[in-house]
């Protein structure tokens, strides 16, 4: 009923229009900046048609809900909540509290056995209030989530761990704030590392009172025995201590998928500058690396200045398979007024970067252009659209960017893929816009990218909020992505006489080859590579390639991270039936990969070592 009724508002919207502004003020808690209408970007990479509402594009389920819409802080990133396992499994979780805080404000989870969900659990451990859940998987088999739980002055970090994933009780381990300093543990991010994931690294956020200088401090931990002893402890990093910033941002940092020794964190990406946190020991050691940089102070900032281009502080962060880099954050514009920093939190633009490019600066983010980041090859994500866009009076901004909460995975063949959502002209509830999840892929390591494509184009999304999308760290067969929704645009903390509404966690799952961009005249016709077989196998694989041609083959062995670990000598191989036969007695027990190039085609095959 609710739904037929907000069709007919929808309709009546379509046929009289709804007041829009070309100027706007957001009055919430914040002041922001009045706000000019937003041109949408013209351009894109490849010839892509305009989307058609009520095209069938995806399916999803519904793994669970919550009554808490807020599953970041403000502009703050969204943790890692989801992990694809090698088996076809998949492990979620996300903030979620019942109706009236019964349940009280926690972790939900779910969990994919490979054929469907489970029931959704939506309150991991005891009733007690916790924040900002992060999951990954612990152990050969088992998985783990990092909750805080705040309380003035003492408040820890829980970690829940279980050493079969899906399976039995939840075992509770505490990691206390700094013994006597009268702060508390909050705001915390988590992942896991090694063959195993036997390493558990952690940063959380000081609060309550200065620690070491500083008003928020982030400290680093790291254990190798699940959280019961830390063989890292309440470590500053160089680059984040007193000396460098008077105080750590909220949620200002976001892990990246370790790949071996390396692991990663973004920080920043805000008025001060963004960089990357690298170490390629498991954390012994750090260095910094600049991703984009401006001439403020964050010891001295400036009275007044003229808008500028730089970032909101939502940023996410992964590495490719030789351990390098790769970067996406919201593109913003801001200034300061006597004093005090204001944004324009409409700002347009989802910005790109890599190891392999120089740093960027407040000119090349720029306040009134992407034009040089789209030279750049910086430019991946804009709202869609082919007019110029007004912004509705009053519309909400989650304190965020016009394409906000990214993620970024690779899988083993370092394909990139990226999701973040954004508002999304021509769905309204004829007052305010709604937000989408928009993804796109890069198919050659970030050098081009096969366009944004819009996952709530079917006609059930056609009144509903699609926000703070999360992707497995490491992609596998499929892409999949949770995401909350519901029929309310904005977020109720923030909207008077907004009661708080159901949102559901949406999950959907997709192909890899629907992004892939096929260039028809570079693919040799009639090409057949058979699967792997046996399989499993135990000293030897073999492989079977059909040719219409003459043509060089080669062939290189991945695992599960993307990491090479065997090249097979390429050679020519001729016209019709040719049979392979590979070496990998040397291999481990596990999931591996092949990557078999057959001129300009590249083909996967998947095979098991069970010895």
């Amino acid at each position: 009923m609710k739904k037929n009724l907000l069709l007919f508002v929808l309709i009546l919207s379509i046929l009289f229009g709804y007041s829009q502004s070309k100027f706007i003020e957001f009055t919430g808690p914040n002041k922001r900046l009045k706000l000019k209408q937003t041109t949408m970007h013209p351009g894109q990479n490849g010839n892509y048609g305009k989307e058609i509402i009520g095209a069938k594009k995806f399916d999803f389920t519904i793994i669970g809900t919550t009554w808490n819409d807020l599953q970041t802080l403000n502009y703050g990133n969204v943790m890692q909540r989801m992990w694809a396992y090698p088996d076809g499994t998949v492990g979620s979780t996300w903030l979620s509290a019942g109706q009236g805080n019964i349940p009280e404000r926690g972790a939900g989870y779910n969990y994919f056995d490979g054929t469907g969900w489970d029931e959704p659990d939506l309150h991991v451990g005891p009733e007690d209030r916790m924040g900002s859940p992060s999951y990954a998987p612990w152990g050969p088999e088992g998985e783990i989530i990092a909750l805080y739980r705040y309380s003035a002055g003492s408040g820890p970090i829980y970690l829940y761990k279980r050493e079969v994933k899906g399976e039995g009780d939840w075992t509770e381990v505490e990691l206390l704030p700094p013994a006597g300093a009268g702060v508390s543990l909050v705001w915390h991010s988590m992942i896991t590392s090694g063959e195993n994931h036997e390493y558990i690294h952690l940063l959380a956020e000081t609060y309550d009172v200065p620690y070491v200088g500083q008003e928020n401090a982030l400290l680093y931990y790291r254990s190798s025995d699940g959280g019961d002893t830390w063989d890292i402890y309440e470590e500053i990093i160089d680059g984040l201590g007193d000396d460098a910033f008077a105080t750590i941002n909220h949620l200002s940092y976001a892990w990246a998928n370790p790949v071996g020794e390396t692991i990663a964190f973004t920080y920043g990406f805000d008025e001060y500058g963004g960089r990357v946190f690298k170490s390629e020991d498991n954390g012994d050691s750090w260095d910094v690396i600049p991703v984009f940089e401006t001439p403020w102070d964050p010891f001295d900032p400036p009275t007044d200045t003229d808008r500028f281009g730089c970032g909101i502080g939502t940023s996410a962060c992964a590495l490719d398979s030789e351990g390098n880099v790769h970067v996406v954050f919201s593109r913003m514009v801001k200034l300061w007024e006597a004093g005090e920093t204001f944004f324009e939190p409409f700002t347009d633009g989802m910005i790109y970067w890599n190891e392999s490019m120089e740093p960027l600066d407040t000119t090349t983010i720029s306040a009134v252009t992407m034009d040089y980041l789209e030279a750049g090859g910086n430019l991946i994500g804009w709202i869609l659209g082919d007019e110029t866009y007004e912004i509705p009076p009053n519309q909400p901004n989650y304190a965020n960017a016009a394409c906000a909460f990214p993620q970024i995975s690779f899988d083993v063949m370092d394909n990139i893929f990226v999701a973040y959502c954004s508002l999304a002209p021509g769905y309204s509830n004829g007052t305010n816009d709604y937000r989408h999840v928009i993804v796109n892929s890069s198919f050659d390591g970030g050098t081009t990218w096969e366009g944004q494509k819009d996952m709530n184009v079917d006609l059930v999304f056609i009144f509903s909020e699609c926000v703070f999308p999360m992707m497995p760290p490491v992609i596998g067969d499929y892409v999949h992505i949770t995401y909350q929704e519901d029929n309310e645009p904005g977020i109720a903390e923030w909207l008077a006489n907004h009661a708080p509404v159901e949102n559901r966690i949406h999950h959907m799952q997709y192909e890899k080859d629907f992004f892939v961009a096929v260039n028809e005249n570079s693919i040799l016709p009639g090409i057949e590579v058979s699967e792997c077989f046996p399989n499993p196998a135990t000293g030897k694989i073999n492989l079977g390639i059909k040719l219409t041609q003459n043509t060089f083959v080669s062939i290189e062995v991945l695992n599960v991270l993307g990491q090479r670990v065997e090249v097979v000598p390429g050679q020519q191989m001729s016209f019709g039936n040719n049979y392979l036969s590979i070496e990998i007695a040397n291999l481990r027990d596990g999931i591996y990969y092949l990557n078999i190039e057959v001129g300009n085609t590249q083909f996967t095959r998947k095979f098991i070592v069970q010895k």
